[in-house]
């Protein structure tokens, strides 16, 4: 008897520490290539302001405009030494002048690979609106802006510290691109498309940094 108690005493930190190991949730990390400056600022704000344990969030700048070219950008990089196995990719682009085509060549691109296709139209400011109500009706890029001029004080492009200004309504912001979304399913309009008019696909990138709170 005595000779298995000390053999609990001495095994007991060993099995808390390989049970605490195995529970462990792993650390991952998401690489977000940004078509646009905004959109760089507005994530690498998120991760500063954030700092989700167990997802390390990386924005990087695309070298592209173009849609295809973007998500082709972010394939590449898989075969990186950066990218490890595990890691999530992300691309955040707005419809700008890309073709159907192109457009669909990234969708293709990106489900073949697991990336995630944050597209907005027309611009990743509409995600920015989708914060302030919900807008069903055609907007281009002056349009969106007047719109959130007129309900964000001192908002302006470009700005470092949007995510702040916009953090406390992102759940707002979540369910209006998501009904936006659902409308555009329920019209039979194809989402990366130019018709797909408004539309953001960024709350679904934020649903996805979200899994990692916990």
């Amino acid at each position: 008897m005595a000779e298995w108690v000390a053999f609990l005493l001495l095994t007991k930190p060993c099995l808390i520490k390989m049970v605490r190991k195995e529970g462990r949730k792993p650390t991952k990390a998401l690489w977000i290539f940004c078509e646009g400056k905004t959109e760089k600022l507005y994530f690498d704000k998120l991760r500063f302001e954030e700092r989700i344990s167990r997802l390390k969030i990386k924005s990087l700048q695309s070298g592209y405009k173009n849609a295809d070219g973007i998500v082709k950008e972010a394939t590449d990089f898989i075969s990186r030494r950066d990218f490890q196995e595990g890691d999530l990719i992300a691309c955040v682009f707005d419809r700008d002048a890309n073709s159907n085509e192109q457009l669909k060549k990234a969708r293709s691109i990106g489900e073949t690979k697991g990336i995630l296709i944050s597209f907005s139209n027309p611009c990743f400011e509409y995600w920015i609106l989708c914060h302030c109500g919900y807008f069903a009706g055609q907007y281009e890029q002056g349009g969106i802006i007047a719109e959130i001029t007129s309900r964000i004080t001192n908002y302006k492009k470009n700005d470092p510290d949007l995510y702040s200004k916009t953090k406390n309504k992102i759940q707002d912001a979540i369910n209006n691109a998501e009904k936006i979304k659902n409308k555009h399913i329920k019209e039979k309009t194809i989402i990366l498309s130019r018709e797909s008019n408004p539309l953001t696909l960024v709350f679904e990138l934020i649903n996805t940094i979200n899994k990692f709170r916990n």
